[in-house]
């Protein structure tokens, strides 16, 4: 209450002083009518303001003087120079008054009546006794300026002087960057702490300018409830708490909407009758509590009432016979799931229309309301209790808390309360594919959709994802998508500007602010983005497809890869085999046989649905292919999408690699039979250890030309002074045996000859036959 008398004294003493001109003014012209409404309309302000704060001797004065000034303006009486000195003398009388209240002291003492008798019929003539004396109003009391001082200023001046104050703290860094990296005189570090003291200050007081007391917001919320609650025929007593808490200017307006349909929709809602509560064993009479509090950098302010609370399962039916979701879908949700209905656009409990509700404008807009400010909703409700509401909103519109990021040559910024984690592309722990158009990453076990930040923005080159740092975010609605940038540079706190209207049209920014350096940067509107690209579920539900689909709901489809082969045809793979999917090198590929193997990761392993013809570009794309025991690559021309296979699937023959054909969007796609590939090409998973060769001793040959062969097979060659057994040992021309015991492999330098006492051998440039030997080998050695 005493900022609220603050406000008063302020206002008064400001149209005291516009009005004492018009008076004046008036006199000079008594036909002027404007001038008497405005000095009307201010006597008749102070009037209503003087009952609301129970001051009756102001309230007196001002109520005669509106009387006198009425029957002028009804032309019941004339203005003259008398009646001008006494409503003149009625204003001195007010603004001395004025002056007591705000020094907090008592009211001068009477001669009030003299005052009010001047104002009557008969009294106004020039030559009246009862204005000759001409100190109708007494002395002025000499005082002190009041402590407490106030002035009214138009919000833009305080965004101007708010912006200026930014710049100085960024120049004021950015000159002290420069002073690090200069080596500054230590005679000018004093004075740079002093005036880095003093901005800090006038930084901090610019800030709290812009702060207003909750009870602004709160305080016209007593009186609503009051009239809908009659209107409704319901007994309802609203109880507020933390209205000393301050909030932006901004914000509260932003929040005041939203503020207001929560507590008309626990009034319509959820407080019953007040016979259904006397049923129910409550009180008669409902209570509705609004309650602030500030934590960090948010307030959140929460709204419970004692009512009936959600019921559940009505709330599912609802939704069901709104068509909003389907049958299948509601039966499979949680009750968390359940709640977040209500956040669904159009959706309302109401069962017919009203003044109150039953328009399906309601809690959808809440939120959207309270996200496009940074904040976000939350509701929890217990059947026969009650239902509380949450708003979190950030302290102010102006700094956001956020992170930088670096895409190409462009340096962005991200509002930290979306970024939940930051990985690197280089982690083990993250597996990044390119499925068609999107990029999808598995992350401790979860697969979660990316966005390629480069690609977003339109810049000529995207991110390489093999170097990529990826931002996670999740919105407030529980999706979370990650975000493919260069770099992450810095932690800021952006001091946030509008944006100029060709960027706004955009869609992707948020606002602009200025680094340390004072360069510019772009704030990204996260919500924005998710929403542009179908990343943004409205209320974690989707919309109600045909009962058909909803029954087929019940049990979920399984997904499958749809992609184009080598033949231009258009194949699909079940999802649940595919471990990866590889961007391999023509280079790493070989033809064998009637096959083709493809090394990757360090292994090399069979390649199905290629010919080295089709392999003509420098890269293709492969599915690797998995069963727990075996694995296999299968390349393809181009990964058009992930779909959910449909359940009916037509059966072929003659065609042994396909288990049969469905039709996806309309056109027929072969699904590939993961089944036979495996029986037919499956190769076990290599041992986790390699074999060992023991190779005969230093031997330019041996060294330039065997052991490069060796180890491409697939063995470890043991060094000559390593006394460990060795799975194989190779011989040239009978040097005898190695000294470490294991299965030999005999070869000689010339292409004759085969046999060396009795035992096998190959020629030493016998590719062929000695990768065969060494197989054989390695199989008795088994």
């Amino acid at each position: 209450m005493d900022e609220l008398l603050a406000d008063f004294v302020a206002e008064t003493r400001e149209m005291l002083q516009a009005i004492e001109g018009e008076i004046v003014a008036w006199e000079a012209d008594p036909a002027d009518r404007a001038r008497l409404d405005a000095i009307f309309r201010f006597v008749h302000t102070v009037k209503g303001n003087c009952g609301f704060f129970d001051f009756p001797r102001l309230e007196q004065l001002s109520h005669a003087a509106e009387s006198a000034l009425s029957e002028v303006r009804a032309d019941r009486r004339r203005a003259s120079s008398g009646l001008v000195t006494a409503v003149l003398a009625i204003i001195d009388r007010i603004s001395d008054m004025i002056d007591a209240i705000d020094a907090g002291e008592k009211l001068p003492p009477g001669g009030d009546e003299r005052l009010i008798a001047a104002l009557e019929p008969g009294n106004d003539d020039d030559d009246s006794e009862a204005i000759q004396a001409g100190d109708l109003a007494g002395p002025k009391a000499a005082r002190q300026a009041s402590g407490t001082r106030s002035i009214r200023l138009p919000v833009e001046l305080l965004d101007r002087v708010m912006s200026g104050v930014s710049d100085l703290v960024l120049a004021r860094n950015e000159l002290a960057r420069r002073l690090r990296e200069s080596g500054a005189d230590p005679a000018l570090e004093g004075p740079f702490e002093r005036l880095s003291t003093i901005l800090d200050g006038v930084r901090e007081g610019a800030t709290r300018m812009r702060m207003q007391r909750l009870e602004h917001l709160f305080g016209a919320l007593p009186r609503m409830v009051r009239d809908l609650s009659a209107e409704l025929g319901k007994q309802v007593m609203i109880d507020l708490e933390g209205g000393d808490v301050e909030l932006d200017r901004e914000m509260i307006e932003s929040a005041r909407d939203p503020l207001t349909h929560i507590i008309r929709n626990a009034i319509d809602h959820g407080i019953e009758p007040p016979s259904a509560r006397l049923a129910a064993g409550k009180r008669e009479i409902g209570m509705i509590t609004v309650s602030a509090r500030r934590t960090g950098n948010h307030i959140t302010i929460a709204v419970s009432d004692d009512g009936r609370g959600i019921r559940l399962a009505g709330l599912r039916d609802k939704a069901v016979t709104s068509g909003v979701i389907g049958a299948g879908e509601a039966a499979a949700m949680t009750e968390e799931q359940v709640l977040e209905l209500i956040f669904a656009p159009g959706f309302s409990t109401a069962e017919q229309v009203s003044q109150v509700s039953g328009r399906g404008v309601g809690m959808d807009v809440v939120r959207a309301n309270i996200e496009r400010i940074g904040g976000s909703v939350e509701v929890s409700s217990t059947e026969g209790k009650g239902t509380i509401v949450f708003l979190h909103v950030p302290l102010t519109l102006s700094i956001v808390e956020g992170m930088t990021v670096r895409v190409g040559a462009q340096t962005l910024g991200l509002p930290r309360s979306y970024i939940v984690e930051i990985a690197r592309s280089a982690s083990r722990a993250i597996d990044v594919e390119r499925l068609g158009d999107g990029i999808f990453l598995t992350f401790r076990g979860e697969r979660v959709p990316c966005l390629d930040l480069a690609e977003v923005l339109g810049l000529p080159e995207a991110v390489d994802l093999d170097r990529a740092t990826f931002v996670f975010v999740r919105l407030v609605s529980g999706d979370l998508f990650a975000l493919a940038v260069d770099r992450v540079l810095d932690n800021a706190d952006f001091v946030l500007k509008p944006l100029p209207p060709v960027l706004s049209e955009i869609g992707l920014f948020g606002g602009t602010a200025l680094l340390d350096d004072g360069r510019p940067i772009l704030k990204l509107d996260v919500p924005g983005i998710a929403e542009r690209h179908g990343l943004a579920s409205h209320a974690r539900i989707r919309s109600a497809a045909p009962e058909a689909a909803a029954e087929s709901a019940a049990a979920p489809a399984e997904q499958a890869v749809v992609f184009t082969d080598f033949a231009g045809r258009r194949r699909a793979m079940r999802m649940r085999p595919i471990q990866h999917i590889h961007s391999l090198k023509s280079a790493d590929t070989q033809a064998a046989g009637a096959g083709m193997l493809a090394a990757v990761d360090g292994s090399i392993l069979p390649l199905l649905g290629a010919q080295p013809a089709d392999l003509a570009d420098d890269t293709f794309a492969a599915l690797r292919l998995g069963d727990g025991e075996a694995e296999l690559l299968y390349a393809v021309a181009a990964i058009v999408d992930t779909v959910d296979l449909p359940a009916a699937i037509t059966l072929l023959e003659g065609d042994d690699e396909l288990e049969g054909s469905a039709l996806i969007d309309g056109t027929i796609v072969g699904v590939i039979d993961a089944h036979r590939l495996f029986a037919r090409h499956g190769r076990a998973a290599a041992p986790a250890r390699r074999p060992t060769c023991r190779l005969p001793g230093a031997d330019p040959w041996v060294t330039g030309f065997l052991e490069p062969l060796i180890r491409s097979a697939g063995y470890d060659v043991l060094a000559g002074n390593d006394g460990g057994q060795a799975d194989i040992s190779i011989v040239l021309d009978d040097r005898g045996e190695p000294g470490a015991a294991g299965t030999v492999v005999r070869l000689r330098s010339q292409p004759e000859g085969g046999e060396s006492d009795g035992a096998a051998s190959v020629y030493r440039y016998d590719r062929d036959g000695l990768l065969s030997a060494l197989a054989h080998a390695r199989a008795g050695a088994r």
